[in-house]
């Protein structure tokens, strides 16, 4: 899927804008859902959120709370959330190409 193709209405997300299919993720994908959601330019520290949401979330099924990924990137919680401005779920999760978890609103 390129990243360019993406749209609200794809097939390839659904209708909160989260990728449909997790296998379809890839960082030009990431890129794009970044841009959408006013998260652009990506930095280090983006992606090491972002990479380990992926890693995280492909070994147990389901994402890990915030002080995991505080602990696993050396990242403070308040650096989190400065990088993610509208939250780990419509942000970073959505930008890792995760579904939205259960019971988040």
């Amino acid at each position: 899927m390129e990243a360019s193709a993406l749209t609200s209405s794809s097939p390839g997300l659904n209708a909160e804008g989260f990728l449909s299919e997790i296998s379809a993720w890839d960082r030009k994908v990431a890129e794009e859902l970044a841009r959408r959601n006013e998260i652009w330019p990506l930095t280090a520290d983006h992606w090491n959120v972002i990479e380990y949401l992926r890693d995280y979330y492909l070994k147990y099924a389901q994402g890990p709370v915030i002080l995991k990924i505080s602990r696993a990137t050396g990242l403070s919680a308040k650096r989190i959330c400065e990088l993610f401005p509208c939250g780990m779920v419509r942000g970073a999760y959505r930008i890792a190409g995760l579904p939205r978890p259960p019971g988040c609103s």
